[in-house]
């Protein structure tokens, strides 16, 4: 039982004696067992006895823990060290703790030693059990119309306790019983529930609110809302959850989407997210959720919904994570050299170590998120990182390279015409300013700013060679000259005659060979058709004897219908035929070349 003394929860005064024993030295400690609640007073009487009065050297109060079994002195622990006192008179050794606390339950002993002995302790310890008054709901009430709340403790109250008790922190009600019965279905009941009560000391505990009805007893929490976390590494979402007093939670998961009329699916069981999510529960009622090695794509909003067994419950709106890379930026100094800044669009830790990165090796003598160099030229590049994530490296900034002009479209051009030079060029930062400029024997001669130069109505005057310059915070690069050929107006006829003339002899040829071979085709077949057998039916006088034949008959022709007599060709006309002639052979339409 519990008893007072000086106001304070003490153990029994019955002493069961603990003895550890070692040549007649001993350590006597008056029980195995204490109770006591939440910020009470505990106190634990301890006597000790040396063989022939030896001189103690040390002595000391120790808790062993049940977790792993390791020791920790009292006197030594910044935990107790305000709320501990020992009583060193003579051979007392009682001690004294103040506002017990939950993690002060464990198993105390004392020790001592002398200058001719080890260690003497107590065979066993005391078992302190710290527990606070609670509110419970009968868990067969759960969900009922009557609702059954009782006051309860691991500890004894003594005989015949009052309780009082309060709703949403205003009195509600006194009984002789340890529980109060609640209708559901009334407002009035509805809200969270305390209970107080005195112990056998006369002490009064009140325990924590509990909410019973209504619905403000559900709830999810998420701290914070919105969180920025770097590519690659973890993070832990935190939340935590309440429900009415009585319900017993059955099934949690975390989910990205849901869909009307399906459950929400775990993140767990999304193959983007295997082996990178875990559900953590450092402390009652918490639904922390930690997800590595974070990708970009896993900028998301979570949620976190609960089961039990009396209804469920979704927290809105949930957390929005945003996942970003490390990025260098860069300003100019007073002294005419840079400053290179490494940042995200999150709120780093301000206690962070940085790394820099010159061309990829690193750079000793900066680890801030702010480091001075000269300007940056050439191949050289600049990039960060942070202590503890070396794989997670910024993109490098430099100055302009490969810069490039090129003319659009390309080719010769005739005066009249337009053209356009383009410049384009590598560079992080982005270019901020392209330039152009047209060589000249004297000096370049600078032309215009940005990225395109358009000429209009050209003349032979803008033949020559471009080029472009391109700037950024960092330096600047020039690209290779690009030449510009501008044609006067007669130099392009000229060069048009000529190649229509070098167009125009095959298609000649062609033609000249074609009528050749009409024309041989057509002179063959008439010789075919005046070269033929004479048949003597065919002709008058081909039985005159020519002995007897007078000078009346040389005038004498054939008077074959379809015969002639074939003549030299006229050459005057002979250019003639041959262009009538191809002219006939192209108009047939089945005429075949051979």
């Amino acid at each position: 039982m519990l008893s007072r003394t000086s106001g304070n929860i003490t153990a029994a005064v019955t002493l069961i004696l603990l003895t550890g024993v070692q040549a007649q030295h001993s350590v006597a400690l008056s029980s195995q067992t204490l109770c006591a609640f939440i910020g009470s007073t505990v106190k634990i009487s301890c006597k000790y006895t040396t063989a022939d009065s030896s001189r103690v050297r040390e002595r000391e109060w120790y808790q062993l823990q049940s977790s792993d079994g390791e020791e920790r002195v009292l006197s030594k622990d910044p935990q107790y060290s305000a709320r501990v006192s020992v009583r060193t008179e003579q051979n007392d050794c009682d001690l004294t703790v103040r506002d017990v606390r939950l993690r002060d339950s464990g198993v105390y002993n004392f020790r001592f030693r002398t200058s001719g002995s080890d260690w003497i302790s107590a065979s066993s310890g005391v078992n302190l059990t710290v527990t606070e008054l609670q509110v419970k709901v009968d868990r067969k009430t759960a969900g009922q119309r009557k609702v059954k709340v009782i006051c309860s403790s691991t500890c004894s109250l003594g005989v015949n306790p009052n309780y009082d008790w309060y709703r949403n922190d205003i009195y509600k009600a006194y009984t002789d019983e340890a529980f109060i019965v609640l209708d559901s279905t009334s407002s009035s009941d509805e809200g969270s529930y305390s209970c107080r009560v005195k112990d056998g000391s006369g002490k009064l505990h009140r325990s924590p609110f509990v909410c019973v009805l209504g619905k403000e007893c559900w709830g999810v929490t998420y701290t914070p809302e919105r969180v920025y976390v770097l590519k690659g590494s973890s993070v832990d979402l935190s939340c935590s959850y309440k429900h009415p007093g009585g319900h017993t939670v059955t099934k949690s998961v975390w989910f990205i989407k849901e869909q009307a009329g399906a459950e929400p699916v775990d993140v767990r069981e999304d193959e983007e997210y295997q082996g990178r999510v875990q559900y953590r529960q450092s402390f009652q009622n918490d639904c922390t959720m930690r997800i590595t090695h974070l990708r970009e794509r896993d900028a998301q909003t979570y949620r976190f919904r609960f089961y039990t067994d009396g209804g469920e419950y979704t927290g809105e709106p949930g957390i929005t994570l945003s996942v970003t890379d490390l990025k260098v930026t860069v300003s100019d100094t007073d002294s005419g050299g840079k400053k290179l800044n490494c940042s995200s669009s999150c709120t780093l830790p301000n206690n962070l170590t940085y790394i820099w990165y010159n061309n990829g090796q690193p750079v000793i003598p900066c680890k801030s998120a702010s480091c001075s160099v000269a300007a940056v030229s050439g191949a050289v590049s600049y990039s960060c990182a942070v202590e503890g994530h070396e794989s997670l490296v910024s993109p490098p900034v430099y100055s302009p390279r490969n810069t490039r002009a090129v003319m659009v479209p390309s080719g010769e051009r005739v005066e009249g015409d337009s053209v356009t030079l383009s410049c384009s060029s590598e560079a992080n930062p982005p270019v901020l300013i392209y330039s152009w400029f047209k060589q000249r024997a004297a000096a370049d001669a600078p032309l215009t700013t940005g990225q395109n130069y358009t000429i209009t109505n050209i003349s032979s005057q803008h033949s020559g060679l471009y080029y472009c310059t391109a700037h950024n915070q960092l330096g600047q690069h020039s690209s290779t000259p690009t030449r510009l050929d501008v044609l006067h107006s007669a130099e392009l006829w000229k060069l048009d005659a000529v190649w229509g003339a070098v167009g125009l002899v095959p298609v000649l040829a062609l033609s000249l060979l074609t009528a050749v071979l009409c024309i041989k085709r057509k002179r063959g077949a008439e010789r075919d058709s005046d070269v033929q057998t004479p048949d003597p039916a065919d002709h008058t006088y081909t039985a005159l004897n020519p002995k007897y034949r007078t000078s009346d008959y040389d005038t004498l022709q054939a008077v074959h219908p379809h015969r002639e007599i074939r003549r030299a060709p006229d050459v005057k006309n002979e250019r003639s035929s041959v262009i009538k002639q191809f002219n006939e052979c192209h108009s047939r339409p089945n005429t075949v070349l051979q």
